[in-house]
């Protein structure tokens, strides 16, 4: 029996301005109560900035102070190599030296990390869309953690993952190496699974489950209303969430300004025929590579006519309170996947706005969530597709809401299922190394 809590090391980074991602984080806690009390490690990027943001009791890891990196990796095809050795080569040589030395490793290498995966009881990797084979920020990722992992007899798993393509050969080749060291690989969506299973030996090592966000809470009906309050969104008519990235609209055939007008023009039709509002939702706040949805709204806004049935929220709010507050909408339109999981996971019927070659809406939205019907390609974005698309779901909005009852019962006992099944492993480790002393 194991006398101490559980210890769970997340070794990613998982950024808290990115409010999908944070519904992430919060739903893998929801399903680490399976395991009972937990201590949980997470790495960082800018950790005075998640620390505001993530749920208190996290131990944060610095993975910048703690591997040395400084600026590297930001920015620059030089620095990004610096940065992948460095840290590769750190993990390498802590191996060797515990694999000679044991804990007394820890005198020579005397940062934090080294002792939060000494410490820990489970590690995981690949979250998210997070590729097993070129992992997240720290590239080769999941290869060097994975070995270390061996190294101090520490189970890894992959945990609620969703990749559809690996690329190249040399790329798949990597990822089927680290697929077939893990102890355990659970994939949020059926083409994930499908895609990742043909590279896994041991089929019983992979699991069909489901995204994590979708455990997400929403906030207490009385914070929504003090945010309507606040904001002075004019609660008597039916309220539309809008939550756009650059990135998507950018993969319009006519180009991101284009498709600004577009949209634009459709929320301009739907408010002159159901005397609607839109309220401008902003889900990611990231200020690199123009991941602030608050910019992509102002724009559409200003290509707006009638502005003053619109609202862009540019208040920072936490994932637990956009959930509340887009379940008060009657429709969501989202370039966001996890803000659409967020809506429809509260019964909100939902377009989101992708390209083709976005596996995730298709995976997640339309296969598990069984919502293919929603799911707009901007390739060829038009106002009054897009129009004719929202007038469509309102008008179907009641029998959408009444099919998304099951679906949504069906993704969150999936999403539950990862800490099951990640509980059901250690409790295999746990028989394991009891033997073990016993014949010893």
């Amino acid at each position: 029996m194991r006398r101490h809590s559980i210890r769970v090391l997340i070794a990613e980074c998982i950024p808290s301005l990115n409010k999908g991602e944070l519904a992430i984080l919060l739903g893998m806690l929801r399903t680490f109560q399976e395991l009972g009390d937990t201590e949980v490690s997470i790495f960082s990027e800018d950790p005075s900035l998640d620390q505001q943001r993530f749920p208190s009791g996290l131990r944060i890891i610095d993975i910048r102070n703690d591997l040395y990196l400084g600026q590297l990796g930001r920015g620059g095809f030089a620095r990004n190599l610096v940065a992948i050795i460095l840290s590769a080569l750190q993990h390498l040589i802590f191996a060797i030296l515990h694999g000679l030395f044991g804990r007394y490793a820890l005198r020579v290498m005397t940062k934090g990390i080294w002792r939060e995966y000494c410490k820990s009881d489970v590690i995981l990797i690949c979250h998210d869309q997070v590729s097993c084979a070129r992992g997240f920020l720290l590239t080769f990722s999941p290869i060097y953690i994975t070995l270390l992992a061996k190294v101090l007899h520490k189970p890894v798993v992959i945990y609620a993952n969703g990749t559809h393509n690996f690329g190249r050969l040399p790329w798949k080749l990597l990822g089927a190496l680290v697929l077939n060291m893990v102890d355990l690989t659970t994939v949020r969506d059926a083409e994930s699974f499908l895609y990742l299973e043909r590279f896994v030996l041991n089929k019983n090592r992979i699991q069909l489950t489901g995204d994590p966000a979708i455990l997400l809470p929403p906030s207490s009906k009385e914070e929504v209303e003090d945010i309507f309050h606040t904001e002075g969104i004019d609660r008597g008519k039916p309220l539309v969430g809008a939550a756009l990235s650059h990135e998507v609209l950018s993969n319009s055939a006519n180009g991101y300004l284009r498709a600004v007008a577009e949209v634009a023009s459709a929320f301009d039709s739907f408010i002159e025929n159901h005397d609607a509002v839109i309220v401008f939702v902003p889900h990611c706040i990231e200020k690199q590579g123009l991941r602030d949805d608050r910019v992509v709204a102002a724009h559409v806004y200003q290509a707006m006519k009638h502005k003053r049935a619109a609202h862009v929220i540019t208040t920072e709010y936490s994932s637990r309170q956009l959930k509340g507050l887009m379940a008060e909408f009657e429709l969501l339109i989202s370039t966001r996947v996890h803000a659409a999981i967020g809506a429809l996971s509260s019964g909100v019927p939902s377009i989101v706005l992708t390209g083709p070659c976005d596996r995730r809406a298709y995976g997640l939205i339309g296969g598990m969530l069984q919502q293919s019907e929603w799911i707009y390609d901007v390739t060829n974005l038009s106002a009054d597709g897009l129009y004719k698309r929202m007038a469509s779901l309102y008008r179907l909005r009641g029998t959408v809401r009444r099919n998304l009852v099951s679906a949504v019962g069906d993704v969150t006992s999936r999403a539950l299922l990862n800490g099951k099944l990640l509980r059901d492993l250690l409790n295999r480790q746990v028989r394991v190394s009891t033997i073990s002393m016993m014949d010893s």
